[in-house]
């Protein structure tokens, strides 16, 4: 099988879809910069480390929640949908946050905030990795993780460029109502999306799906038996699985196979929590104060770290289905764990120093070390848990995995101001230990899937798979005559019930 080109329809459709993404980029990464900002501090005081933390961690709580409803959600309503109600819902909770007139009214904005896009968090990678090409899948579903970042850079500048303004609500309520424009524009583009052709499948909508799949993958390099192959693969295992399963929250923890998979995504979202990233991602601006910086440097630098990890991302996106999962996840642990060692020992050093030079080595060191994660798990969690999934499971067993994600998450936002008032840098072994752990996980016990499609990926797990790889596939159909080419077109724009040996 020829390995082709992504059309322009599929990257136009996941590339739209990404922007709900930033949506939880922007959401993230907004509250750190806004909380630099004396006006803020000002305007919500008293302004105490639990207030701080509850701010920012309620926030993850809502996301509990979302993820959970997009569990359902996604396999009744379906992908598109789901992302669709996520707009609104995040519309709205960006309009209650820059209304804010007291921390309660904030903070139950955060928490709507939230709750959109932990639906968007667990829908977008599934919706593109439904709609990728095998071979690309990596760097399509890849996308969510790539968008996220730059929403967090976006918000970042605009927390920088806003401490420029006349000092006053304008300052925190102009970025906190900037969450509504990606909002708006998942809404206005949201009609020309397509459903998900395995979702279409599930719900035995054949004709769309064959008419979605010829539209996504079709006439690329001009070979048509790509999409045909892909088509009959998709049908035939999801018919097969559906005549032996039942799409329940039973299956996904009866079944041995299952709960392999589902423990391998648990795992990969805990480990990307456990290695500090987002500690150091919303308080970056306390570890830039606690090094002697002030004023507009805070935020400037703020801004600057929040592009290292979207240009990192790129390269990750670019090597990704070339360098594989597991190794990928396991080597990038290991560097994340040296880094850390050397922020502790820096921190240590020269934090409460006036050496510019081992304060300018320390922050070097943080902005690394998002550029190691961006390499590794920043995307690598996003497109690993929905392909290890059936089809029967894909929405429930990623809304468990990322619901441990921000649970864990959530802990994390709320003992990390009192911990770093606590025991300072010490803090910082905690997340050595944790990233040595996931390394060593990584390696023993993950599988590689690059390269293989969704229906494949189940015979790793030592699922039944009834077709052929889409390498076989295609060859078959390169060798059939155009008159029965045309003719398993004519049978499946129809829904045929059969496969293509059965045609024959």
């Amino acid at each position: 099988m020829s390995k082709q080109s992504v059309n322009l329809y599929t990257w136009g459709c996941s590339l739209f879809a990404a922007v709900g993404s930033l949506l939880y980029g922007i959401d993230s990464g907004i509250v750190s910069t806004t909380m630099a900002h004396d006006s803020f501090l000002e305007y919500f005081a008293p302004f105490t480390p639990g207030i701080k933390g509850a701010v920012v961690s309620t926030f993850g709580a809502g996301s509990v929640f979302g993820v959970f409803f997009a569990g359902w959600s996604a396999d009744y309503y379906g992908r598109k949908k789901t992302i669709a109600i996520a707009a609104v819902i995040a519309l709205v909770a960006g309009i209650i946050q820059a209304a804010s007139v007291h921390v309660g009214m904030l903070i139950a904005g955060r928490i709507i905030g939230g709750f959109a896009v932990g639906m968007m968090n667990m829908t977008i990678p599934i919706y593109n990795s439904e709609i990728a090409p095998p071979h690309k899948r990596g760097m399509i579903s890849g996308l969510h993780a790539q968008f996220v970042g730059f929403g967090f850079a976006m918000a970042n500048w605009i927390g920088f460029a806003t401490g420029y303004a006349k000092k006053g609500a304008f300052q925190w309520r102009f970025p906190l109502a900037f969450q509504c424009l990606p909002a708006s524009i998942v809404l206005m583009g949201i009609f020309w999306l397509p459903y998900s052709p395995r979702w279409l499948m599930e719900q035995e909508r054949d004709d769309e799906a064959y008419t979605v799949i010829k539209r996504l993958h079709g006439t690329i390099g001009h070979d048509e038996t790509f999409f045909r192959a892909e088509f009959n693969q998709m049908r035939d295992q999801l018919r097969y699985e559906k005549s032996i399963t039942v799409s329940s929250w039973r299956e996904l923890f009866s079944k041995p196979s299952n709960r392999k998979r589902l423990m391998l995504a648990v795992l990969v979202q805990a480990f990307t929590q456990l290695s500090g990233i987002n500690v150091i991602n919303y308080y970056q601006t306390d570890l830039y104060k606690g090094l002697g910086m002030t004023g507009h440097m805070v935020t400037l630098l703020a801004g600057c770290y929040g592009m290292a990890g979207p240009i990192a991302n790129m390269i990750c996106l670019y090597f990704v289905d070339s360098w594989g999962r597991k190794r990928t996840l396991w080597i990038s642990g290991i560097i994340m764990a040296i880094d850390m060692s050397l922020v502790m020992g820096l921190t240590a050093g020269y934090a409460k120093s006036d050496n510019k030079v081992g304060q300018g080595f320390t922050i070097a060191f943080i902005f690394l070390f998002s550029v190691i994660y961006s390499l590794g798990y920043n995307s690598i969690h996003y497109i690993y848990v929905p392909e290890i999934m059936t089809m029967a499971i894909r929405a429930k067993g990623s809304a468990v995995s990322i619901i441990c994600n921000v649970l864990i998450n959530i802990v994390f936002n709320q003992i990390s101001p009192i911990a770093f008032s606590e025991v300072g840098y010490k803090y910082y072994s905690l997340f050595i230990a944790t990233n040595v752990t996931g390394a060593i996980v990584v390696f023993l016990l993950f599988v590689e899937t690059k390269g293989k499609s969704l229906e494949e990926i189940a015979a790793i797990f030592g699922d039944e798979v009834i077709v052929p790889s889409l390498a076989a596939a295609q060859e078959k159909l390169d060798m059939m005559t155009d008159e029965q080419v045309h003719h398993i077109d004519r049978v499946d724009e129809k829904g045929g019930e059969e496969n293509v040996e059965k045609k024959e």
